[in-house]
């Protein structure tokens, strides 16, 4: 088997993925459907793409950082400053403050 792409994923993306997979008739192993049961409950954003696409487009984060900050969720500056340490940068307090309004509008409780 190759490999020929990646992608980090968000939950959400993965229990989508998953739900397909399981809705598909075929038929799924015990560790698919609990795997599936367990990012459902900890997915908080169900439109993470666009979310994802907006903090990678609009702030210049990295897609690694982008999809752990929607699987987190953080809802402060000082929260999201942990998650930067992929950057190699330091981000303004206006840039911070974007990136908790963007992910505000999408993360639940």
């Amino acid at each position: 088997m190759e490999l020929l792409s990646y992608k980090h994923l968000t939950y959400s993306e993965v229990a989508r993925l998953l739900k397909k997979l399981i809705d598909s008739g075929e038929k799924v192993s015990h560790m698919v459907s609990r795997v599936y049961e367990y990012v459902s409950k900890l997915s908080k954003c169900s439109s993470s793409d666009e979310v994802v696409n907006e903090l990678t487009s609009k702030v210049g984060l990295k897609e690694v950082t982008a999809v752990m900050l929607v699987n987190n969720c953080p809802n402060s500056v000082d929260e999201v400053r942990i998650y930067l340490n992929f950057e190699g940068k330091v981000f303004d307090e206006d840039s911070l403050n974007e990136i908790v309004d963007i992910l505000s509008k999408c993360c639940t409780e």
